[in-house]
């Protein structure tokens, strides 16, 4: 059987004509090696990969539709080819993605990425790879970052579940020498600049006039400005999605960089 008619028989969709399913498979194919010209393809087999995943009126047209090359390097990886695994790293960058909007740590998404290199590529227990249950309703890519989103809100979870006894920030703050405030305030010093940032762009000349004055005359923080302090806090809650009486803490937290803040975005603005 060639892999013209290995398609039709996997699809179990009618062909127009031979002629346009076998053009239409020339075309798949030949995106597939253009998307990734280091993966040993073998026809005969991703023509039953994918034609298990093809739906539509006809074979030729459900062809066209499908994001072929996609299913065909998962199609490669599920028959363990080699080459098709090394080039499947190029997707797995997605776990970076879904770790940047899980807020997940580093470490964390490293080893959720190795988790799923060997689930979604290697056998086990007489099961095949996890990637063969992509069907190719949508982007490999985007597959990948929702399994991957998955996984790190499982391992959150259970994380949490571990560490039953939750810190309030406030807690950390008054914890003193502590790893976790280090990080805390890596993370928050730069959404704290963001939003002081467009705080002080939306005051008018007027009002920036008047900061850069009371800077000068060497008055502290907390006499410049309430409507910048405000302002300041609304933006802080939106972006970290924390409720308002966390945004406190986080003030805090940063407080010992405000006032050189303050000073710097001033004479910028």
């Amino acid at each position: 059987m060639d892999p013209v008619d290995q398609l039709v028989t996997a699809a179990g969709l009618p062909a127009p004509t031979r002629e346009a399913a076998a053009a239409a498979w020339e075309t798949a194919l030949g995106a597939a090696r253009t998307a990734w010209p280091s993966v040993k393809l073998d026809p005969l087999q991703l023509a039953k990969f994918i034609g298990e995943r093809l739906t539509g009126t006809d074979v030729a047209s459900a062809l066209a539709a499908a994001p072929a090359a996609d299913l065909a390097l998962a199609g490669a990886c599920a028959a363990q080819e080699p080459t098709a695994h090394a080039a499947f790293d190029t997707v797995l960058v997605e776990v970076e993605a879904a770790g940047a909007a899980t807020r997940a740590p580093k470490d964390l998404v490293d080893e959720v990425k190795q988790i799923l290199r060997v689930q979604l590529l290697v056998p086990r227990d007489d099961k095949p790879a996890a990637i063969v249950g992509y069907r190719g309703k949508g982007p490999l890519r985007g597959w990948v970052r929702i399994t991957a989103t998955r996984e790190l809100i499982r391992h959150q979870k259970k994380l949490a579940r571990e560490q039953p006894i939750e810190r309030s920030l406030d807690e950390v703050l008054g914890a003193g020498a502590d790893p976790v405030l280090a990080m805390l305030k890596a993370e928050y010093r730069s959404e704290f600049a963001t939003a002081l940032r467009e705080a002080i762009a939306d005051l008018g000349a007027e009002d920036r006039m008047l900061l850069r004055q009371q800077i000068v005359d060497g008055m502290s923080i907390d006499e410049v400005g309430g409507a910048l302090v405000g302002a300041t806090h609304r933006r802080l809650a939106s972006r970290l999605a924390m409720p308002v009486e966390e945004i406190e803490s986080v003030i805090r937290l940063v407080q010992s960089q405000l006032e050189a803040s303050v000073t710097r975005y001033l004479r910028d603005a």
